[in-house]
Order: C-alpha cells, then sequence, then structure tokens
C-alpha cells in the first residue's frame, strides 16, 4: 500500500512545471456563471469575387448575454464534430479570430436582443483567419460553435454545436463524402 502511494506521489511529481495553459482549479472554471449563446444558422456562401471561386459562411445569431463585463462572442470552426449533436461539450482548439484579437464578434455594450430585426449575421472568409489563413473546402463539412467572453477572462460553455457543408448544392459533391453520403 505505502509502495502504491510512493509511485502515485513520484507520478504526480514528475508531471509539475508542465505548462498545460489549464487553470491551476478547472473544477471551479467549469461551473462557468456565463450563459452560453447560441447560433440561429449558418449558411454556405459561394464567393465569385475570388478566382477560383470558393466557398465562405454566414453566421447568424442574436446578442443574448447580459453579463457585466460581456464583451462579445468567440467562434469556434472545426472539421469534425466534438460532441453528440444537440449536447454541451468543451470547446477545444483555437478561436477563429479575423482580426487576430479575442473575441471574434465584438460586441461590448450592446444591449441583448432577440427581436427579429436584431439578427447579426458574420460572414467568415476562412477556416483559419490571418496570418496563415486556409480556405474553406468544397464538399467539406464544418462544425460552428459560439462562446461568450467577458473582461475577467472568463468564458461560458459552447453552444450547441452546428454542421454545415462548404458547397450549394450537396447533391454535387462526391458521393460516400461527408456532404452527400448516398444510398
Amino acid at each position: 500500500m505505502i509502495r502504491g502511494i510512493i509511485s502515485a506521489l513520484a507520478l504526480v511529481m514528475a508531471a509539475c512545471g508542465t505548462n498545460t495553459e489549464e487553470p491551476v482549479f478547472p473544477i471551479l472554471t467549469s461551473f462557468s456563471t456565463v450563459a452560453p449563446p447560441a447560433i440561429v444558422s449558418v449558411a454556405a456562401v459561394e464567393n465569385t469575387d475570388e478566382t477560383p471561386a470558393r466557398y465562405e459562411f454566414d453566421v447568424s445569431y442574436y446578442i443574448t448575454n447580459q453579463e457585466d463585463g460581456f464583451l462579445g462572442y468567440n467562434l469556434y470552426v472545426s472539421c469534425s464534430a466534438s460532441a453528440a449533436e444537440g449536447t454541451f461539450a468543451p470547446v477545444s482548439g483555437d478561436p477563429y479570430l479575423p482580426d487576430g484579437t479575442r473575441p471574434s464578434f465584438k460586441h461590448a455594450g450592446s444591449v441583448a436582443s432577440t427581436a427579429s430585426a436584431d439578427l447579426i449575421t458574420r460572414r467568415v472568409d476562412n477556416f483559419k483567419a490571418a496570418p496563415a489563413p486556409e480556405n474553406f473546402q468544397l464538399c467539406e463539412l464544418y462544425y460552428f460553435r459560439l462562446t461568450a467572453l467577458v473582461r475577467n477572462g472568463l468564458e461560458s460553455s459552447g453552444s450547441v454545436e452546428v454542421s454545415k457543408c462548404a458547397a450549394l448544392d450537396t447533391a454535387l459533391c462526391p458521393v460516400g463524402s461527408a456532404c452527400n453520403p448516398g444510398t
């Protein structure tokens, strides 16, 4: 028994000093008091101004957060699902930062509203933002999530994930692809 305790203690000591970029007390941050936002819709858009034409996405949402120090929303885009559809799961990876600073969509001082006139739509030009932009690939399936960010650095849980294909007509995608599974 003592040998097991010493082994466990040695294992813990070996990991000391490793920067995991995680909070020291992750259990405290998992009970975020910041309400998660929701994506209303995601639509693929063909940008014909570019040669060759490329796909972009329009992400629509309402401002729903009323917390003190609310700064805006971070957008996360990935090529793989992070959780079963309709569930909340931790958001991983880096947010999409079109101007290089957090949050992705700034709304400091904005008023929360779900009136139809207050629907916000933002264009997402690339899968990865500058300085090394990466385009969305035709017939690839992408997953979108939002998190709310407040001034003290606290970030909400992610919204329910929304998936969308980078194609206007998925029937033109190869059969067997994520966008056209076929029969």
